[in-house]
């Protein structure tokens, strides 16, 4: 249990309220308390603890081995240059969350920097989702050419699927190099807004677990989520095409794991802090009602992930002789 010295009760809660609960009802301080330090967390956690952390670390670790096997054969047996750098960081998401959710594990206090990590990490796969698509069909110039004749539908989600009246359009590669950038956009934001975040929280501004109307971090969170949706319009319009004409490549399935991905790191984690808020989930010392939210959220996700990577594996080992290309600069 962390010393009196340390004792940092949650600051939406009053203080009084508090020491009544702790006094006239024998609740825990580590209900209230910060979570404890990682040089602690051994010895106050019993041996089913132990033994479910050590599990999920060694889940972790397997992770990491198949990623590594997995990027050896994409290494030897993709011939593209920009396609294998890509997909060595794309079918990595699963692998680099699994990571940074077991340091979370074994380091409590780390949450905020554990979050942002992975947020920055999953902003950039956006982009990377995006040109898995555009690198299947050979190109910018490929992907052009092979849909110039065709009507691509944009009334896709999440901006527009309820606007079937939308017409379809001709792609051209002024129109590619919007998705980019559309995409781009929530790839660069997603960090900036991560680095703020992390500057004002330094200082006790930044607080995300306040979501009050004059919170900061509550309205750079809605800014955030709109230029989600704005960075999922262009992936779903071509992700449409490559499902028709890219059936050989698995685009599906990897389309399937950043789907799963966005699901699992943003909303599991928003279902277990309101369970957390609204007291459903006990205090369990020495975690407190949120860390113990984080805790369980940590526990599913390093299991989700594990998972998750085995299927990138499937998704992603596949041999590929196209001759290599490069990406011009973007020219709107």
């Amino acid at each position: 249990m962390a010393s009196t010295e340390e004792f940092n009760p949650d600051p939406s809660l009053p203080k009084q309220l508090i020491y009544l609960l702790m006094n006239n009802y024998s609740i825990p301080k580590s209900c209230f308390d910060i979570p404890p330090r990682a040089s602690q967390l051994p010895y106050m956690l019993d041996t089913v603890q132990q033994c479910i952390m050590g599990i999920l670390t060694t889940l972790t670790i397997l992770s990491v081995i198949l990623y590594l096997e997995d990027a050896v054969y994409i290494i030897k047996k993709v011939r593209c240059p920009v396609k294998k750098n890509t997909i060595l960081w794309k079918s990595a998401a699963p692998t680099v969350v699994s990571i940074f959710t077991c340091l979370n594990l074994w380091i409590p206090r780390s949450t905020i920097f554990v979050e942002i990590g992975i947020g920055t990490y999953f902003a950039v796969c956006f982009y990377l989702i995006l040109m898995v698509l555009i690198e299947g069909f050979g190109g910018k110039d490929a992907l052009v050419k092979k849909l110039e004749s065709s009507d691509v539908p944009i009334n896709t989600g999440p901006c527009c699927c309820c606007c079937p009246c939308l017409p379809p359009v001709k792609l051209t590669k002024r129109k590619v190099n919007i998705f980019i950038l559309g995409v781009f956009q929530m790839a660069f934001l997603k960090p900036v807004f991560n680095f703020i975040g992390l500057i004002l929280w330094s200082d006790g501004i930044y607080n995300t677990d306040d979501m009050s109307g004059g919170s900061i971090a509550l309205w750079m969170n809605v800014t955030i989520g709109f230029c989600t949706i704005i960075a999922l319009w262009p992936i779903g319009i071509l992700f449409r095409q490559a499902k028709v004409h890219l059936t050989d490549k698995n685009m599906g399935t990897k389309f399937a794991i950043f789907q799963l991905l966005l699901i699992l790191t943003n909303v599991q984690a928003s279902i277990f802090n309101i369970l957390a808020s609204t007291g459903v989930l006990p205090c369990v010392p020495p975690y407190a009602y949120k860390s113990r939210a984080h805790l369980m959220n940590n526990h599913l996700l390093i299991i989700e992930t594990f998972l998750l990577s085995i299927l990138a594996r499937i998704a992603y080992r596949k041999r590929d002789d196209e001759a290599g290309y490069t990406f011009k600069p973007l020219a709107v």
